[in-house]
């Protein structure tokens, strides 16, 4: 049994949502020994597993980190922080027991390069704006990274509700930078809540730079997070340009709380091409896409 779950993730994609969690549950009595310790700890503690560092794990079961990365490929994932990542985003489809959210640690860590390449590209969109909303999240992080290191960029006002986004942004001293307000999200380091929306009413951005947990042809963006939801919907309403930054891990299904449709959105950066379903809905949604990288590509040359 467990030769044929490992098979499916290996042959297939990494495991998500509902077969994610069953099959760390069947871990429990079908991996060898070592493996089985570590499933059984995700099984009985989720939210400990997901916040504690690879070498805590490790202390804890006695175990190497070798032994826990050959774990998290077992179910199809390149290591901890996808794996985890997935984890947080399964439970919190499910409802199951207390909120169990990603850490912005591990979202730095999944897909790295790829979220460089995606920020870098959306640099080239911002060129003419004077006002600019940024999300939280890893790859946007990267964005005010950019923007914070260049000397060459256009002076702009900036308002975030991620609190990495706005240390990165006012590095060089050349932008005005503002948050949101609201309650911070120690998981993410974000601001949420009714201050964060209340806020943003009234004012009137050229571009909002965000990412999502799921990118669907039919449920369009959406989060895991309530919340964060709230917060992100607001701040869609409150630009006139929305471009949406994705690594080809977002093209799933939908999360439980939708933030827009696609036809809201302006322009999508991605790493890889989308399968069939999405470029359509994309195409019918009127939203440009662009795959950043080598070869890189723009549906917008295509017309």
């Amino acid at each position: 049994m467990m030769g044929r779950r490992m098979q499916q993730a290996q042959d297939d994609r990494p495991l998500h949502g509902v077969a994610l969690w069953a099959a760390v549950l069947a871990a429990r009595d079908t991996m060898p020994a070592k493996l089985r310790a570590i499933a059984a700890f995700v099984a009985e503690d989720p939210s400990e597993f997901i916040r504690m560092t690879s070498r805590e794990i490790c202390a804890r079961l006695g175990t190497s980190e070798p032994t826990l990365i050959r774990f998290c490929r077992s179910f199809g994932f390149a290591g901890l922080a996808d794996f985890r990542i997935e984890l947080a985003l399964a439970l919190a489809a499910q409802s199951t027991g207390a909120a169990v959210h990603p850490q912005a640690a591990d979202r730095r860590r999944a897909n790295p390069g790829a979220k460089r390449r995606i920020a870098s590209a959306a640099m080239g969109l911002l060129n003419e704006d004077h006002s600019l909303l940024i999300d939280n999240g890893s790859t946007v992080e990267i964005v005010a990274e950019l923007l914070g290191q260049s000397d060459g960029h256009p002076a702009m006002t900036i308002m975030t509700s991620g609190l990495m986004v706005a240390q990165h942004a006012m590095r060089n001293g050349r932008h005005r930078v503002m948050l949101t307000g609201g309650v911070i999200r120690p998981s993410t380091g974000s601001l949420s809540g009714r201050l964060a929306e209340s806020s943003l009413n009234g004012m009137n951005f050229d571009t909002f730079v965000m990412g999502a947990d799921s990118i669907d042809p039919e449920g369009g963006l959406s989060t895991y997070s309530e919340d964060e939801a709230h917060v992100t919907r607001a701040m869609v309403d409150a630009a006139a340009r929305v471009i949406v930054l994705a690594d080809h891990t977002k093209f799933r299904a939908s999360r439980l709380h939708r933030i827009c449709g696609l036809a809201r959105v302006s322009i999508l950066i991605t790493d890889r091409p989308p399968a069939e379903p999405i470029r359509a809905a994309l195409d019918a949604a009127g939203v440009r896409l662009i795959v950043a990288g080598e070869g890189a590509k723009d549906s917008r040359d295509a017309e």
